[in-house]
């Protein structure tokens, strides 16, 4: 029994799926005029990784046998088949690793720019160190599970290695597998705490909780991993499922890093799917159109180092540039408990800081901008 197709079906379908999303971010990036973030340069190095890592899934499978057995072939070439394979598992456990790496960062890192001042900005740094410390120790082990290093694919050379490999792998992916899940319930935790209607909340949680599938693929990863014998003669068809879903886990890890920002994407293509148009101009304001003034929250009011500065405020989603992500992630009519300010209160700090030629004389301010009052 061939396991190819699976082979192929786990490239053929997240690769430009992934890719798909990351063209959407950016674009989504253009629409709403904001500028390149940490996070979209994380998300897009993830995304090369994860292209390196299903490049030598194609050339294990075209070339030595991944997802087929090797059957009745002279012992020599049996040997080449071994030795190569053992090569790319380990060139590919390294490119896995920082793929699934730079995607946790690129998550965490959108989650402290828009969480900052929320209750869970400290989880969300501890979540980054522990993240480093587990790169650290994952490419550690990778490169030295044999010494010497050549020892891990070329098996004339005498040299010591871990004992079981599975219990390796069970534990670093376990790590990993339980971060997935606790950076998943970090922003349904701050989203029950919104007041949101209830379709509204629906939504908000369900784009955050595609981030399962991240946490699904890992788990099948991990139990096709345990299944790894160094010394089968058919290892490039017993690990072939496991390669499969660590490759279906890098690109599903990009796009559903990508899916919370395309919001603005979603709204154009999709009418009715907010409650009022909002224009993006260059000046990086937003101005909703309803009629009854209802602002655009975004999930927390910021104010930046500077209180003079009113260039720097961010008014509940009305000041984009200064909050990138507002757009993102924002539903009309949220505020959350305790972390929200009147519109009057902002315009009377507003006046107290603004000098008289901030409005030109006779023109009256437009309603809904940060110059209204």
């Amino acid at each position: 029994m061939s396991r190819v197709p699976n082979v192929w079906a786990a490239i053929i379908i997240p690769v430009p799926a992934s890719a798909l999303a990351l063209i959407l971010r950016i674009q989504a990036r253009r629409m709403t005029r904001m500028r390149f973030g940490r996070d979209d340069g994380l998300s897009i190095a993830a995304w090369f990784v994860a292209l390196g890592y299903s490049i030598l899934l194609i050339v294990w499978t075209t070339g030595y046998h991944m997802g087929r057995k090797i059957g009745y072939l002279p012992d020599p070439e049996i040997d080449h088949i071994l030795e190569r394979s053992h090569e790319i598992l380990f060139v590919s456990e390294i490119l896995y690793s920082w793929s699934i790496f730079l995607s946790k960062v690129s998550v965490l890192t959108f989650y402290r720019r828009i969480f900052q001042f929320s209750s869970i900005r400290v989880p969300i740094i501890i979540l980054m160190v522990c993240s480093g410390i587990w790169i650290t120790v994952r490419t550690f082990m990778t490169i030295f599970h044999c010494m010497p290093v050549q020892a891990y694919w070329d098996k004339s050379i005498d040299g010591k290695c871990l004992n079981n490999i599975g219990q390796y792998y069970l534990g670093t992916d376990l790590t990993h597998c339980l971060m997935d899940f606790i950076i998943l319930a970090l922003p349904l935790f701050e989203v029950m705490r919104m007041k949101l209607i209830l379709g509204q909340k629906i939504a908000v949680i369900g784009i955050f909780s595609l981030g399962s599938l991240v946490g699904v693929a890992s788990v099948f990863q991990i139990a096709e991993a345990q299944k790894y014998t160094a010394a089968s003669r058919e290892f490039p068809f017993e690990f072939s499922l496991a390669m499969v879903w660590a490759n279906v886990e890098c690109h599903l890890a990009v796009f559903t890093s990508c899916l919370a920002l395309l919001r603005p994407i979603f709204r154009k293509f999709i009418p009715g799917l907010s409650s009022g148009n909002t224009t993006y101009p260059t000046n990086g304001l937003s101005h909703p159109s309803n009629t009854n003034n209802t602002y655009r929250n975004s999930i927390a009011l910021r104010q930046s180092r500077s209180p003079n500065d009113m260039d720097h405020y961010v008014i509940e989603g009305q000041r984009a540039f200064s909050y990138p992500d507002y757009d993102a992630i924002s539903l009309p009519g949220a505020t959350k408990d305790g972390n929200s300010i009147s519109r009057q209160g902002f315009m009377r700090q507003r006046e107290e800081s603004m000098t008289d030629t901030d409005v030109s004389p006779g023109v009256s301010p437009r309603r809904g901008s940060l110059s209204s009052v």
